[in-house]
């Protein structure tokens, strides 16, 4: 199937948006690699809502969609089906079986956008290709395990067998042997041929109901494994974001609340103090105007100064500048003043008291207004008042107390998201909520202890995925894909002899890491050490690895094991001959 990947829009401001609780946590979960099938694995939702619900976010502004194009407005409807809190047609846009997938055979060279994965160096061997086809052929050839039979052939995967046909008998002729006949491709002979049976592969699965179904439960499987092991693999940083966001919640709860935003009505006007502050002179300026217009005016004649000055007075007062309001800034200044009982440190260069008084004294009558400093007495340096003290303690006291409300609340609702998982049968997310949980309560026994049981059975039933995944990868002679995968089935159950058993027989078959397979073939023996088939995948390792001697001795121990068992001396024979092949003779 065909799944796509969302991503956070940079710069978005998720304070701004008006999301349900349901699209959040959707949200919170996107990585930028998780697929929207993923999505709706780790978050419970269906697929459908989760299609919709990444819709949603998209047309928002929220993220992006692998497909669209950089700028492209919305469809049309798309705002307004937003606003309605819903999405209009979200299978027109991801629709997992709808839209056509970019042909990755076919068209890859113009396709494919991510950076190549072969050395640049390839392009210069000396062969019958253009350059243009070399890079065709390397390109497709390194990604051809990444890719699927559907996304290789270039159609969706709810096409049926015609269309499937039509897009092998398109792509096959250009990878086909015989096109290149009698040419010179060097290197390049063998990842033609890879081309073009992975292709007849894809067109011969595709093409069988019974093989198609196999192999469409091979790919959910594999997408339930990936996102299961990345639901586990978050769960670090969700804490991290978690104890985070809880610290920062309560900080803006004791934070003033004018430090945000002015409330209308508050000034003179329905501006805001910085447009109030840009549009008037500042203060001092005002100040010193007035006082220099009062001493240049004419006093005024004995019989108009009672008038005068009650008229003035009252002139004054209407057309007085508002001061300004007080800074967040200058209200974090007076709020510390009070916790450390007025003690406050002069500003650097600033002149004392005493200076100040002298300078006053020395300077001679003007006509204009002088400005008097009014000095209060300072606390002696690092004295704190025990008022000061007590309101310091008290508000420390309630912080802790919030966080601590902050803390539980964040504990009671993963756990209860665990508990709900867990009736779902949803392992790992359970997993993941109570590794949350118990990490904010971490002397919380119980929590503990159920957090411990989630894990195993989330590891328990990701191993299960990786077998299945494993199996039919074996099945298929994928056999670098199936050592990955049984080695990820023998993290989930360290005791289990047959997967380690199988991470040898794999790796022997990929003809690489012997030393690997050496070390999973002997970890068999020790769990099940009565075992013939696991002696001799141990002794065929040894050979691999030319250890003769130590491969002897397997093929003896297991021989003595067999006794008259016609079936088990029969694989000890075949088990030494094979062993041949690997040029050791045992």
């Amino acid at each position: 199937m065909t799944f796509r990947v969302p991503r956070l829009k940079p710069g978005y401001d998720l304070k701004s948006l008006p999301l349900r609780p349901a699209e959040a946590f959707l949200l919170s979960r996107i990585d930028g690699v998780l697929t929207d099938r993923d999505l709706s694995l780790i978050t419970g939702m269906s697929h459908g809502d989760t299609v919709e619900t990444l819709r949603r976010l998209r047309d928002l502004g929220a993220i992006t969609l692998d497909g669209d194009v950089a700028g492209q407005p919305p469809p049309r409807g798309a705002s307004e089906a937003g606003r309605r809190g819903g999405a209009a047609d979200p299978e027109r846009a991801m629709s997992s079986g709808g839209e056509p997938v970019p042909p990755l055979g076919r068209d890859a060279l113009h396709q494919v956008e991510s950076p190549p994965l072969y050395d640049p160096a390839e392009l210069d061997e000396p062969v019958e290709l253009t350059p243009e086809r070399k890079r065709r052929i390397l390109d497709l050839y390194y990604r051809l395990e990444d890719l699927s039979y559907y996304a290789l052939l270039g159609v969706s995967d709810q096409a049926d067998k015609k269309q499937i046909k039509s897009a092998y008998y398109l792509l096959a002729p250009e990878f086909h042997p015989d096109t290149y006949f009698r040419k010179q491709l060097g290197s390049y002979k063998q990842k033609i041929e890879a081309i073009f049976t992975r292709i007849t592969l894809a067109h011969d699965t595709l093409t069988s109901k019974q093989r198609r179904a196999e192999y469409d439960g091979y790919l959910e499987q594999t997408h339930k494994n990936r996102a299961m092991a990345a639901l586990i693999e978050q769960t670090p940083r969700d804490i991290a974001t978690i104890t985070t966001a809880v610290d920062a919640s309560v900080r803006a709860a004791f934070a003033d609340p004018r430090d945000v935003a002015a409330s209308p009505g508050r000034y003179s006007s329905d501006r805001a103090p910085a447009e109030q502050a840009a549009a008037s002179p500042p203060a001092t300026e005002q100040v010193a105007s007035a006082a220099s217009a009062r001493a240049a005016a004419p006093a005024p004649p004995p019989h108009e100064a009672s008038s005068a000055d009650g008229g003035g007075a009252r002139a004054a007062a209407a057309s007085a500048p508002v001061a300004p309001a007080p800074s967040a800034k200058d209200r974090r200044e007076t709020f510390a003043r009070k916790l450390t009982g007025g003690l406050r440190r002069a500003p650097a260069g600033a002149p004392s008291a005493a200076t100040a008084a002298t300078s006053v004294a020395a300077s001679p009558a003007a006509p204009v207004a002088t400005t008097v400093v009014v000095t209060t007495p300072r606390a002696p340096a690092g004295f704190r008042s025990p008022e000061s003290m007590r309101a310091v303690e008290s508000l420390k006291a309630r912080y802790d107390a919030a966080r601590s409300e902050a803390l539980r609340n964040q504990i009671a609702r993963h756990a209860e998201a665990a508990r709900v998982a867990l009736e779902r049968n949803d392992y790992a997310g359970a997993a993941n909520a109570y590794r949350i949980a118990a990490s904010l309560a971490p002397d919380d026994v119980a929590l503990q202890k159920a957090s411990a049981d989630a894990q195993r059975l989330a590891a328990a039933t990701l191993a299960d995925g990786y077998l299945k995944q494993a199996q039919y990868e074996a099945q298929n002679g994928r056999w670098f894909d199936a050592a990955l995968s049984y080695a990820k089935v023998c993290d989930g159950r360290p005791d289990d002899a047959g997967a380690h058993e199988r991470v040898a027989h794999a790796t022997l078959q990929t003809g690489e890491n012997t030393r690997r397979a050496v070390e999973f073939a002997r970890r068999a023996v020790e769990l099940v050490p009565s075992s013939v088939e696991y002696r001799l995948t141990l002794a065929l390792a040894y050979s691999a690895a030319a250890l003769a001697k130590s491969a002897n001795g397997e093929f003896d121990r297991a021989a003595e094991l067999a006794g008259n068992d016609p079936r088990l001396r029969g694989l000890v024979a075949q088990a030494r001959e094979q062993a041949k092949r690997y040029g050791k003779q045992v």
